[in-house]
């Protein structure tokens, strides 16, 4: 049985006008979320020297890219949480749920009304 002994060490990791420090593995070259990661960088990458915490419930990435791709899932869904949808309308006003049957059943009729 084989297993992965991690060897992580702090780089900065630079892409797309965006710069972070995180852990990245020496033997597999995979590189960590910092904010995902239930381990702090300090404490899983200590500076100036490797740190060898295996991580099971962090992801992990093959380039910067991916890894700045993700980065900005978290800004993304941090704003929209922000977003206030009313869940009905004021009277007068068809409710959402309303609006929302008409334009499933004129998608299915192929009429838009």
């Amino acid at each position: 049985m084989s297993y992965w002994e991690p060897r992580w060490v702090r780089r900065e990791i630079k892409s797309h006008g965006i710069s972070i420090i995180t852990c990245y593995d020496t033997t597999t070259s995979l590189i960590i979320c910092p904010i995902c990661s239930t381990i702090a960088v300090d404490e899983l990458c200590p500076e100036n020297r490797e740190g060898g915490i295996p991580v099971a419930d962090a992801p992990l990435f093959a380039s910067p890219e991916d890894l700045i791709n993700h980065l900005r899932t978290h800004w993304h869904a941090k704003r929209y949480k922000k977003i206030n949808v009313p869940t009905a309308r004021g009277t007068g006003e068809e409710s959402e749920e309303g609006a929302l049957r008409k334009f499933v059943d004129s998608k299915r009729s192929g009429k838009r009304g």
